[in-house]
Order: structure tokens, then C-alpha cells, then sequence
């Protein structure tokens, strides 16, 4: 083979991950996704994640719970939270919408809360507004 054929080759391999990748974030998320995140509203807990996602039906549920001992007295109300995706080259983002999280700390949160989807992994890093009082709760972490 000449180098001109190998370097066609090695570029259209290339093109093809580059393509398949791009595509893979262009759908959403659907099934169980779960992770950790790291959520402060005042002190600052680390829970596991676990996403519950219906893609067909655009709604989802949220579950954190120990890791820390206190996750499990985050309690989200109201589920299923309709959720949308709007995809955007190789990351899409998926939002939960009217999210409403009793908290352990003074003032709840509710909101909308979004992270980036890359096709395997779901990157949060968002702010939960306060509800009635105190610090919006703040979420970083990962679900896949």
C-alpha cells in the first residue's frame, strides 16, 4: 500500500470515530444513569446519583442517597420531572425542569437543574436556585 492510500485510510478512520462520537450525543439519555455529585446548600454532601430517564416520554427521576448519611434526608418531591434535550455538535444538555428538593438546611430548592451529555456520561455542574431561604444548593458531579 502507498503512503497516499494509508493516509486516506488513517483519515477517513479518523473522520468515522469523529463522526460516530458527534452522533452518539445527538440522542438522549435514556434508562438508569448513576454516578456521584457532590451537593452543598450550607454544608456540603456527597451522595450517590441515581438518574431514572424515559427519554421517549421527556421525564425523569432523581434519587441521591448515602454516600454521606445524610443524603438520604434530601427527599426530591414531585417526581416524575419532565426533562428536555436540546443536542449540540458532539454534547447535547438535558435539563430536569421544576426540580423541588427538601433539603436538610433552611429554604428547600426548586428549579431547573441541567448537565452535558457526551453520549456515556452525564457532567453536572449547576446551581439549584433556594426555594424559600438560605444558599441555592450546588451540584457537581456525574452520572453515566
Amino acid at each position: 500500500m502507498n503512503k497516499f492510500s494509508k493516509l486516506i485510510m488513517f483519515s477517513s478512520v479518523l473522520v468515522a470515530q469523529f463522526v460516530s462520537t458527534a452522533a452518539i450525543a445527538q440522542t438522549a439519555p435514556d434508562g438508569v444513569l448513576t454516578g456521584s455529585v457532590i451537593a452543598t446548600k450550607g454544608i456540603t454532601l456527597n451522595c450517590d446519583l441515581t438518574l431514572t430517564l424515559n427519554a421517549a416520554a421527556n421525564e425523569g427521576s432523581i434519587a441521591m442517597t448515602p454516600g454521606d448519611a445524610n443524603c438520604a434526608a434530601l427527599n426530591f418531591n414531585n417526581m416524575p420531572y419532565a426533562t428536555s434535550y436540546v443536542p449540540g455538535g458532539t454534547t447535547g444538555v438535558l435539563t430536569f425542569h421544576n426540580v423541588n428538593v427538601t433539603t436538610i438546611t433552611l429554604g428547600d430548592c426548586a428549579g431547573d437543574i441541567s448537565g452535558t451529555w457526551d453520549g456515556s456520561t452525564l457532567v453536572i455542574d449547576d446551581i439549584l436556585p433556594a426555594d424559600t431561604a438560605g444558599p441555592d444548593c450546588v451540584v457537581d458531579g456525574f452520572a453515566s
